[in-house]
Protein backbone atom coordinates (compact mmCIF):
# COMPACT_ATOMS: atom_id res chain seq x y z
CA UNK A 1 0.00 0.00 0.00
CA UNK A 2 1.55 3.40 -1.05
CA UNK A 3 1.93 5.80 2.23
CA UNK A 4 1.56 8.96 -0.02
CA UNK A 5 -2.00 7.28 -0.65
CA UNK A 6 -3.74 5.89 1.99
CA UNK A 7 -2.89 7.28 5.16
CA UNK A 8 -5.13 5.85 8.31
CA UNK A 9 -4.98 6.30 11.89
CA UNK A 10 -1.74 3.73 12.10
CA UNK A 11 0.31 5.96 9.52
CA UNK A 12 3.27 5.81 11.09
CA UNK A 13 2.59 2.21 11.93
CA UNK A 14 4.02 1.68 15.31
CA UNK A 15 4.11 -1.58 17.08
CA UNK A 16 2.93 -1.77 20.31
CA UNK A 17 6.65 -1.91 21.37
CA UNK A 18 7.83 0.68 19.00
CA UNK A 19 5.06 3.16 20.99
CA UNK A 20 6.41 2.37 24.28
CA UNK A 21 9.81 3.63 22.85
CA UNK A 22 8.40 6.75 23.87
CA UNK A 23 9.22 6.36 27.62
CA UNK A 24 12.62 5.02 26.73
CA UNK A 25 13.09 8.96 24.95
CA UNK A 26 15.40 11.48 26.82
CA UNK A 27 15.77 14.53 26.51
CA UNK A 28 18.73 13.94 23.28
CA UNK A 29 15.67 11.67 21.25
CA UNK A 30 18.53 8.47 21.95
CA UNK A 31 16.76 4.76 22.33
CA UNK A 32 17.47 2.47 24.54
CA UNK A 33 18.29 -0.62 22.58
CA UNK A 34 16.78 -2.97 24.87
CA UNK A 35 13.78 -5.07 24.49
CA UNK A 36 11.70 -2.95 22.38
CA UNK A 37 9.52 -5.27 20.31
CA UNK A 38 10.25 -4.19 17.03
CA UNK A 39 10.82 -6.30 13.80
CA UNK A 40 14.43 -5.82 12.41
CA UNK A 41 13.37 -3.68 9.87
CA UNK A 42 11.25 -1.26 12.33
CA UNK A 43 14.51 -1.07 13.99
CA UNK A 44 16.98 -0.57 11.15
CA UNK A 45 14.16 2.46 10.26
CA UNK A 46 14.52 3.51 13.48
CA UNK A 47 18.44 3.40 13.50
CA UNK A 48 18.99 5.22 9.95
CA UNK A 49 16.31 8.13 11.55
CA UNK A 50 18.56 8.69 15.10
CA UNK A 51 22.11 8.11 12.99
CA UNK A 52 21.65 9.74 9.93
CA UNK A 53 18.71 11.89 8.66
CA UNK A 54 17.59 13.60 12.32
CA UNK A 55 21.16 14.96 12.07
CA UNK A 56 20.51 16.68 8.39
CA UNK A 57 17.20 17.69 9.20
CA UNK A 58 17.76 18.78 12.54
CA UNK A 59 20.89 21.07 10.90
CA UNK A 60 19.28 22.30 7.45
CA UNK A 61 15.93 22.23 8.76
CA UNK A 62 14.14 22.43 12.00
CA UNK A 63 14.76 26.23 12.17
CA UNK A 64 11.83 26.98 9.63
CA UNK A 65 9.51 23.21 9.52
CA UNK A 66 9.42 23.07 13.82
CA UNK A 67 6.25 25.84 14.45
CA UNK A 68 7.66 28.76 13.24
CA UNK A 69 5.78 28.47 10.12
CA UNK A 70 2.70 27.63 10.46
CA UNK A 71 1.39 24.81 7.94
CA UNK A 72 4.55 23.73 7.11
CA UNK A 73 5.69 22.00 10.81
CA UNK A 74 6.55 18.20 9.01
CA UNK A 75 9.13 18.58 11.72
CA UNK A 76 7.24 19.58 14.78
CA UNK A 77 8.10 17.80 18.15
CA UNK A 78 10.27 18.39 21.05
CA UNK A 79 13.08 15.32 20.07
CA UNK A 80 13.83 13.41 17.03
CA UNK A 81 11.39 10.23 17.75
CA UNK A 82 8.51 12.94 17.97
CA UNK A 83 9.82 14.62 14.71
CA UNK A 84 10.00 11.04 13.32
CA UNK A 85 6.57 10.76 14.00
CA UNK A 86 5.56 14.06 12.44
CA UNK A 87 6.88 14.00 9.41
CA UNK A 88 6.19 10.59 8.57
CA UNK A 89 2.10 11.67 9.22
CA UNK A 90 2.21 14.87 8.02
CA UNK A 91 -0.08 15.95 4.91
CA UNK A 92 0.45 17.12 2.50
CA UNK A 93 2.78 14.26 2.49
CA UNK A 94 6.54 15.26 1.91
CA UNK A 95 7.85 11.30 2.63
CA UNK A 96 6.57 8.90 -0.66
CA UNK A 97 7.44 5.39 1.36
CA UNK A 98 6.24 3.69 -2.15
CA UNK A 99 8.92 5.88 -4.47
CA UNK A 100 11.39 7.24 -1.68
CA UNK A 101 13.42 8.93 -4.11
CA UNK A 102 10.31 11.24 -5.11
CA UNK A 103 9.49 12.33 -1.79
CA UNK A 104 9.22 15.71 -1.82
CA UNK A 105 11.70 15.95 1.17
CA UNK A 106 14.23 15.46 -1.14
CA UNK A 107 13.27 16.78 -4.62
CA UNK A 108 12.15 20.67 -2.91
CA UNK A 109 15.93 22.19 -4.02
CA UNK A 110 16.55 25.32 -3.07
CA UNK A 111 13.90 27.39 -1.63
CA UNK A 112 14.00 29.81 1.54
CA UNK A 113 16.31 27.30 3.03
CA UNK A 114 19.72 25.18 1.34
CA UNK A 115 19.34 22.74 -1.62
CA UNK A 116 20.74 19.38 0.24
CA UNK A 117 24.10 18.42 -0.56
CA UNK A 118 24.30 15.33 -2.35
CA UNK A 119 25.30 13.23 0.73
CA UNK A 120 22.83 14.42 3.05
CA UNK A 121 19.91 13.95 0.52
CA UNK A 122 21.85 10.22 0.22
CA UNK A 123 21.43 9.92 4.38
CA UNK A 124 17.84 11.01 3.89
CA UNK A 125 16.96 8.47 1.00
CA UNK A 126 18.54 5.30 3.06
CA UNK A 127 16.41 6.26 6.04
CA UNK A 128 13.17 6.31 3.50
CA UNK A 129 14.16 3.25 2.13
CA UNK A 130 14.47 1.76 5.85
CA UNK A 131 10.92 3.27 6.45
CA UNK A 132 9.43 1.60 3.61
CA UNK A 133 11.05 -2.09 4.57
CA UNK A 134 9.40 -1.57 7.83
CA UNK A 135 6.10 -1.81 6.36
CA UNK A 136 3.61 -4.05 6.94
CA UNK A 137 2.63 -6.46 3.75
CA UNK A 138 -0.15 -4.91 1.71
CA UNK A 139 -2.87 -6.92 3.11
CA UNK A 140 -2.88 -5.45 6.03
CA UNK A 141 -3.51 -1.88 5.15
CA UNK A 142 -6.80 -1.77 3.33
CA UNK A 143 -7.74 -1.26 -0.35
CA UNK A 144 -5.92 -0.23 -2.38
CA UNK A 145 -6.84 3.32 -4.45
CA UNK A 146 -5.21 1.95 -8.34
CA UNK A 147 -6.74 2.18 -11.52
CA UNK A 148 -6.22 -0.67 -13.80
CA UNK A 149 -2.73 -1.16 -15.55
CA UNK A 150 -3.07 -0.41 -18.88
CA UNK A 151 -0.61 0.72 -22.08
CA UNK A 152 -1.67 4.11 -23.03
CA UNK A 153 -2.45 4.99 -26.37
CA UNK A 154 0.37 7.38 -27.81
CA UNK A 155 -0.25 10.08 -30.54
CA UNK A 156 1.87 10.40 -33.19
CA UNK A 157 0.73 12.72 -35.73
CA UNK A 158 -2.20 15.38 -35.95
CA UNK A 159 -4.70 16.54 -33.16
CA UNK A 160 -6.84 14.40 -30.78
CA UNK A 161 -9.58 13.18 -31.46
CA UNK A 162 -7.83 11.69 -34.70
CA UNK A 163 -7.02 8.03 -35.64
CA UNK A 164 -3.29 8.74 -35.26
CA UNK A 165 -3.83 11.07 -32.30
CA UNK A 166 -6.26 8.71 -29.82
CA UNK A 167 -7.51 10.29 -26.24
CA UNK A 168 -7.46 8.04 -23.38
CA UNK A 169 -9.97 7.64 -20.69
CA UNK A 170 -9.62 5.57 -17.69
CA UNK A 171 -12.39 4.36 -16.37
CA UNK A 172 -12.81 5.08 -12.56
CA UNK A 173 -15.56 2.54 -11.96
CA UNK A 174 -13.98 0.00 -10.17
CA UNK A 175 -13.01 2.29 -7.83
CA UNK A 176 -16.18 3.14 -6.68
CA UNK A 177 -17.40 6.23 -9.51
CA UNK A 178 -19.48 4.81 -11.96
CA UNK A 179 -19.15 6.69 -15.27
CA UNK A 180 -16.11 9.05 -13.66
CA UNK A 181 -12.81 9.13 -16.23
CA UNK A 182 -9.91 10.04 -16.17
CA UNK A 183 -8.55 11.76 -19.46
CA UNK A 184 -5.31 12.74 -21.47
CA UNK A 185 -3.35 12.37 -24.44
CA UNK A 186 -0.60 10.52 -24.69
CA UNK A 187 2.84 11.71 -26.86
CA UNK A 188 6.11 9.57 -26.42
CA UNK A 189 9.61 11.51 -25.83
CA UNK A 190 12.68 10.77 -25.86
CA UNK A 191 13.61 10.66 -21.98
CA UNK A 192 10.11 9.88 -21.01
CA UNK A 193 5.90 10.13 -21.80
CA UNK A 194 4.73 13.30 -21.88
CA UNK A 195 0.31 13.74 -21.88
CA UNK A 196 -1.65 16.70 -21.83
CA UNK A 197 -5.28 17.44 -21.39
CA UNK A 198 -4.49 15.67 -18.41
CA UNK A 199 -7.88 15.95 -16.50
CA UNK A 200 -10.83 14.12 -14.69
CA UNK A 201 -14.58 14.06 -15.70
CA UNK A 202 -17.23 13.99 -13.05
CA UNK A 203 -20.12 11.87 -13.93
CA UNK A 204 -23.59 11.45 -12.20
CA UNK A 205 -21.94 11.24 -8.41
CA UNK A 206 -19.49 13.79 -8.73
CA UNK A 207 -15.98 13.15 -8.04
CA UNK A 208 -13.39 14.38 -5.17
CA UNK A 209 -9.54 13.12 -5.13
CA UNK A 210 -6.79 13.43 -3.62
CA UNK A 211 -2.79 13.41 -4.52
CA UNK A 212 -2.80 11.47 -7.88
CA UNK A 213 0.59 9.54 -8.45
CA UNK A 214 1.89 7.97 -11.87
CA UNK A 215 4.21 5.23 -12.07
CA UNK A 216 4.96 2.86 -14.57
CA UNK A 217 5.50 -0.99 -15.17
CA UNK A 218 8.60 -2.12 -17.32
CA UNK A 219 8.20 -4.74 -19.67
CA UNK A 220 11.19 -6.03 -18.37
CA UNK A 221 9.47 -7.11 -15.12
CA UNK A 222 12.01 -4.28 -13.36
CA UNK A 223 11.43 -2.15 -10.43
CA UNK A 224 8.07 -0.19 -10.69
CA UNK A 225 8.71 3.67 -11.60
CA UNK A 226 7.02 6.21 -9.82
CA UNK A 227 7.11 9.87 -10.84
CA UNK A 228 10.22 10.81 -9.65
CA UNK A 229 9.01 14.01 -8.60
CA UNK A 230 5.59 13.28 -6.67
CA UNK A 231 4.37 16.56 -9.02
CA UNK A 232 0.75 15.95 -8.13
CA UNK A 233 1.12 15.47 -4.25
CA UNK A 234 -0.67 18.52 -2.83
CA UNK A 235 -3.62 18.28 -5.84
CA UNK A 236 -7.13 17.99 -4.23
CA UNK A 237 -9.91 18.19 -6.72
CA UNK A 238 -14.11 18.15 -5.31
CA UNK A 239 -15.66 18.60 -9.04
CA UNK A 240 -19.74 18.35 -8.88
CA UNK A 241 -21.31 15.92 -11.31
CA UNK A 242 -20.87 16.32 -15.25
CA UNK A 243 -17.73 18.44 -14.50
CA UNK A 244 -14.51 17.95 -16.04
CA UNK A 245 -11.38 19.29 -13.94
CA UNK A 246 -7.84 19.93 -15.22
CA UNK A 247 -5.26 18.34 -13.04
CA UNK A 248 -1.73 20.21 -12.04
CA UNK A 249 -2.63 22.38 -15.59
CA UNK A 250 -3.50 19.67 -17.72
CA UNK A 251 -0.08 18.52 -18.65
CA UNK A 252 2.94 16.77 -17.43
CA UNK A 253 6.11 14.93 -18.74
CA UNK A 254 7.25 11.34 -17.04
CA UNK A 255 10.87 11.53 -17.74
CA UNK A 256 12.15 7.50 -17.96
CA UNK A 257 8.53 6.01 -18.15
CA UNK A 258 8.52 4.41 -21.79
CA UNK A 259 5.97 4.80 -23.91
CA UNK A 260 5.05 1.45 -24.84
CA UNK A 261 4.91 0.19 -21.12
CA UNK A 262 2.00 -0.12 -18.67
CA UNK A 263 1.31 2.61 -16.44
CA UNK A 264 -1.29 2.69 -13.67
CA UNK A 265 -2.79 5.95 -11.18
CA UNK A 266 -3.05 5.65 -7.80
CA UNK A 267 -4.92 8.15 -5.29
CA UNK A 268 -4.62 8.80 -1.72
CA UNK A 269 -8.72 9.37 -1.70
CA UNK A 270 -11.19 8.91 -4.46
CA UNK A 271 -14.73 9.38 -4.01
CA UNK A 272 -17.89 11.00 -5.00
CA UNK A 273 -17.96 14.79 -4.29
CA UNK A 274 -17.94 15.99 -1.14
CA UNK A 275 -20.69 18.97 -0.40
CA UNK A 276 -18.57 19.94 2.80
CA UNK A 277 -15.31 20.55 1.20
CA UNK A 278 -16.24 22.85 -1.22
CA UNK A 279 -16.85 23.00 -5.15
CA UNK A 280 -15.16 22.77 -8.06
CA UNK A 281 -11.19 23.06 -8.62
CA UNK A 282 -7.98 22.44 -6.51
CA UNK A 283 -6.43 20.61 -9.22
CA UNK A 284 -4.79 23.65 -10.99
CA UNK A 285 -1.09 24.74 -9.96
CA UNK A 286 0.81 22.47 -7.35
CA UNK A 287 3.28 25.07 -7.40
CA UNK A 288 1.01 27.93 -5.20
CA UNK A 289 1.16 30.11 -8.10
CA UNK A 290 3.56 32.92 -9.36
CA UNK A 291 5.11 34.24 -6.34
CA UNK A 292 8.12 36.34 -8.81
CA UNK A 293 5.58 37.81 -10.73
CA UNK A 294 8.03 40.89 -11.46
CA UNK A 295 10.65 38.66 -12.73
CA UNK A 296 8.10 37.08 -15.00
CA UNK A 297 7.21 40.62 -16.43
CA UNK A 298 10.82 41.13 -17.04
CA UNK A 299 11.97 37.88 -18.24
CA UNK A 300 9.19 35.80 -19.98
CA UNK A 301 6.37 37.54 -20.39
CA UNK A 302 7.76 38.97 -23.99
CA UNK A 303 9.05 35.46 -25.03
CA UNK A 304 5.58 34.28 -24.73
CA UNK A 305 3.72 36.67 -26.94
CA UNK A 306 6.50 37.87 -29.20
CA UNK A 307 8.61 36.48 -31.96
CA UNK A 308 11.60 34.40 -30.92
CA UNK A 309 14.16 34.79 -33.81
CA UNK A 310 11.82 35.15 -36.57
CA UNK A 311 8.41 36.13 -37.36
CA UNK A 312 5.56 33.76 -35.54
CA UNK A 313 8.02 31.77 -33.67
CA UNK A 314 6.17 32.07 -29.96
CA UNK A 315 3.35 30.43 -28.04
CA UNK A 316 0.79 33.22 -28.22
CA UNK A 317 0.16 32.42 -31.93
CA UNK A 318 -2.24 29.32 -31.08
CA UNK A 319 -2.98 29.72 -27.15
CA UNK A 320 -4.92 32.54 -27.24
CA UNK A 321 -8.21 30.60 -29.10
CA UNK A 322 -9.57 27.11 -29.92
CA UNK A 323 -8.50 23.58 -28.48
CA UNK A 324 -4.64 25.24 -27.86
CA UNK A 325 -6.59 27.06 -24.82
CA UNK A 326 -7.18 23.47 -22.88
CA UNK A 327 -3.34 22.60 -23.42
CA UNK A 328 -2.16 26.43 -21.95
CA UNK A 329 -4.15 29.24 -21.46
CA UNK A 330 -2.51 32.53 -22.31
CA UNK A 331 -5.26 34.76 -22.93
CA UNK A 332 -4.09 37.79 -21.17
CA UNK A 333 -0.17 37.51 -21.92
CA UNK A 334 0.03 40.84 -23.30
CA UNK A 335 -1.61 42.75 -20.52
CA UNK A 336 0.04 45.56 -18.62
CA UNK A 337 -1.92 45.40 -15.51
CA UNK A 338 -0.44 43.10 -12.58
CA UNK A 339 -4.00 40.64 -11.85
CA UNK A 340 -4.11 39.93 -15.43
CA UNK A 341 -0.65 39.60 -15.35
CA UNK A 342 -1.07 36.84 -12.65
CA UNK A 343 -3.57 34.77 -13.48
CA UNK A 344 -1.36 34.14 -17.28
CA UNK A 345 1.85 33.92 -15.22
CA UNK A 346 -0.58 31.14 -12.78
CA UNK A 347 -1.69 29.56 -15.62
CA UNK A 348 2.29 29.13 -17.24
CA UNK A 349 3.75 27.96 -13.83
CA UNK A 350 1.62 25.00 -13.71
CA UNK A 351 4.07 24.16 -17.16
CA UNK A 352 7.18 24.31 -15.19
CA UNK A 353 9.41 21.61 -13.40
CA UNK A 354 11.61 23.19 -10.72
CA UNK A 355 12.98 20.23 -10.31
CA UNK A 356 14.40 19.71 -13.79
CA UNK A 357 13.98 22.89 -16.04
CA UNK A 358 14.58 20.94 -18.86
CA UNK A 359 12.27 18.58 -18.37
CA UNK A 360 9.43 21.50 -18.35
CA UNK A 361 6.33 21.11 -20.55
CA UNK A 362 6.67 24.85 -22.07
CA UNK A 363 9.65 23.29 -23.52
CA UNK A 364 9.23 20.24 -24.02
CA UNK A 365 6.30 21.11 -26.13
CA UNK A 366 8.31 23.19 -28.81
CA UNK A 367 11.33 20.94 -28.74
CA UNK A 368 12.37 19.86 -32.24
CA UNK A 369 13.79 16.79 -30.74
CA UNK A 370 11.11 15.33 -28.90
CA UNK A 371 7.59 16.08 -29.64
CA UNK A 372 4.70 15.86 -32.25
CA UNK A 373 3.32 19.55 -31.47
CA UNK A 374 2.18 21.94 -34.36
CA UNK A 375 5.15 24.06 -33.92
CA UNK A 376 8.35 23.71 -32.88
CA UNK A 377 10.96 26.32 -32.30
CA UNK A 378 14.44 25.33 -33.93
CA UNK A 379 17.32 24.58 -31.64
CA UNK A 380 18.56 27.92 -31.60
CA UNK A 381 15.26 29.45 -30.84
CA UNK A 382 14.60 27.32 -28.16
CA UNK A 383 17.99 28.16 -26.26
CA UNK A 384 16.86 31.25 -26.48
CA UNK A 385 13.62 31.19 -25.78
CA UNK A 386 14.62 28.94 -22.43
CA UNK A 387 17.60 31.56 -21.45
CA UNK A 388 14.74 34.42 -20.50
CA UNK A 389 12.34 31.93 -19.03
CA UNK A 390 14.82 30.20 -16.95
CA UNK A 391 15.64 33.61 -15.31
CA UNK A 392 12.22 33.64 -14.15
CA UNK A 393 12.07 30.07 -13.22
CA UNK A 394 14.96 30.21 -10.99
CA UNK A 395 13.41 33.34 -9.17
CA UNK A 396 10.05 31.13 -8.39
CA UNK A 397 12.29 28.35 -6.82
CA UNK A 398 13.85 30.74 -4.31
CA UNK A 399 10.96 32.77 -3.93
CA UNK A 400 9.31 32.85 -0.54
Amino acid sequence: MLETLVRQLNMVRLSVGALALVSLVGCTGLIDDGNTGLTKEEAAARNAWINSAAPVLTTNCVACHNGSRPMIEFLSGADDIERRTAILAFTPAVINLEAPASSRLLTKGVHDGPALLASEASDILEWIKKEKDAQPAPEETGPTLETVQFTPLICTAGTPPAATCPVNDVDLTDLGLPGAKLHFVAQALGSGLYLNQLSVIAAADGLYLEHPLFASYPADGSETRFDTIDRFFNVKINAMANVTESIGGGTAAFIGFTATDKISIHFKALKAFQPDAGGGGGGGDTGGGCKALASFKTNAQALFRTAVGGAGNNCAGCHLAGNALSAMNLTGIAATDDPTIQTVCNQIRTRINTTDLNQSGIYLAADPANMNHPFKFTAAQLTTFKNGVNVWINAEKVAP
